[in-house]
C-alpha cells in the first residue's frame, strides 16, 4: 500500500492524502569540469538548456546522466539514452510499462526519489543530473556539487506543452534533439490514427472520465482528471470528450470519495487506472451501493487500462495511454 502511494506521487508538489512531494525544476548554470562539480558560471556554453530555474549551460551534450524523476528518465530512454543512474528501479519497472520504456539493466539504482544516495550518484561520476525541483530542493546544493543539474516543472500549464517543450530541452543537453522531434510527432500521429478508428467504429467525440483509484485509511480514494492534467489533453488530441468538470488541484486532478463519482457526466465512460493490488473498483466498491448506481456501471461502461498506464509521464506514457484506451473502446 505504501508503495502504491509513493507510486501516485509524481513530479510536483504534494497532491493528496499522504502523498510525498513531486514536481518542477532546478537547473544551475555550470560547465563540466575534472571533478564533475557544477560551478556558478557556465564553460564555453556551446549548449545552452532553459530549467525552470534559468538557464544551464554545458560544453559538450552529456553522456552519463542521473535521472532522479521517473519522467525524465523515461525521456532519456525514448531517446536512446541509457541512464547511469535512476532513482528507484522497482517503483519505474511497476508503474511505467509503456513500449519502449524498458530500463535496461546496467542501470544503477541510486535510491528513492525523495531521499536518493548522494554517495551512489557521486560514484556515478556523472556529468549531469535531471532532477524534479519540488522534490529534490532539499538536497539541490549537495547535487549541484557533484554535475550541472537541470530541472524541470511539469504542472506548468498547459501540461501537453510543458511537458513536449521540457522533453526538447532534455534532448538538447544529451545531443538528441533530432530524436526528441521524431518521438513528439509519433504522439501526434497515433492519437490522429486512434480519432480515425474511433471514427470509423461510430464512437467520434466518445465522451469519457479518467480515473486513478487507490486505498487510503481503509478507504476507496480517486483521482478525476480534468483537462488541466496532461493525460485528459492527450485523449483530447483524438476527439475524445472529457466528462468529468471538478475542480482542480495544481496536478489537473480533482480527488474524491465513490460519492463524488456521481458528478460524473451521465454519458461518459469511465477509464480508470488502479494498481493489480489495489484496485478499489473491482475490490471495496463492487458491492457499494453508490457504485453500483452509476451510470457508467450499469451500463457496464467502467473499463480498465493497464496498471502500468502512468498518467504523469513523458511521450511513450502518453502514446500507451492512447494504445490503452484504444483497446478498452475496442476500436
Amino acid at each position: 500500500m505504501q508503495r502504491t502511494l509513493r507510486a501516485l506521487a509524481t513530479g510536483g508538489t504534494a497532491v493528496a492524502l499522504i502523498l510525498t512531494a513531486a514536481g518542477c525544476g532546478s537547473g544551475t548554470v555550470g560547465g563540466t569540469t575534472d571533478d564533475r562539480s557544477g560551478g556558478a558560471k557556465a564553460g564555453n556554453g556551446s549548449i545552452t538548456v532553459d530549467t525552470a530555474q534559468g538557464e544551464v549551460s554545458l560544453d559538450k551534450p552529456a553522456t552519463r546522466v542521473v535521472a532522479l524523476e521517473w519522467t525524465y528518465t523515461e525521456e532519456l530512454v525514448a531517446l536512446g539514452v541509457t541512464p547511469a543512474g535512476n532513482a528507484d528501479n522497482k517503483g519505474y519497472g511497476t508503474w511505467i510499462t509503456a513500449e519502449g520504456a524498458d530500463l535496461p539493466d546496467k542501470v544503477t539504482d541510486v535510491g528513492d526519489r525523495n531521499e536518493p544516495s548522494l554517495e551512489k550518484i557521486r560514484a556515478l561520476r556523472p556529468d549531469l543530473i535531471v532532477i524534479d525541483n519540488d522534490r529534490s530542493k532539499a538536497n539541490l546544493k549537495q547535487l549541484q556539487a557533484i554535475a550541472p543539474v537541470l530541472s524541470f516543472t511539469y504542472t506548468t500549464k498547459p501540461q501537453l506543452e510543458t511537458m513536449k517543450k521540457n522533453f526538447g530541452e532534455l534532448a538538447k543537453a544529451v545531443g538528441k534533439e533530432d530524436k526528441a522531434a521524431e518521438v513528439t510527432g509519433r504522439i501526434d500521429a497515433k492519437a490522429a490514427d486512434l480519432k480515425g478508428r474511433l471514427d470509423k467504429a461510430g464512437k467520434g467525440g466518445l465522451k469519457y472520465a479518467l480515473a486513478q483509484g487507490f486505498t487510503a485509511n481503509g478507504a476507496a480514494s480517486i483521482r478525476m482528471l480534468t483537462d488541466d492534467a496532461i493525460a485528459p489533453q492527450v485523449l483530447n488530441l483524438a476527439g475524445l470528450k472529457n466528462g468529468w468538470k471538478g475542480q482542480s488541484d495544481a496536478w489537473g486532478m480533482t480527488t474524491v470519495g465513490v460519492e463524488g463519482l456521481t458528478k460524473v457526466e451521465k454519458d461518459a465512460t469511465f477509464l480508470y487506472v488502479a494498481a493489480a493490488d489495489d484496485d478499489p473498483f473491482t475490490g471495496d466498491l463492487a458491492g457499494n451501493a453508490v457504485w453500483k448506481g452509476l451510470e457508467f456501471v450499469k451500463k457496464d461502461k467502467a473499463l480498465p487500462l493497464d496498471p502500468g498506464t502512468w498518467l504523469f509521464g513523458g511521450p511513450l506514457s502518453a502514446m500507451h495511454l492512447l494504445d490503452e484506451t484504444g483497446k478498452a473502446l475496442k476500436v
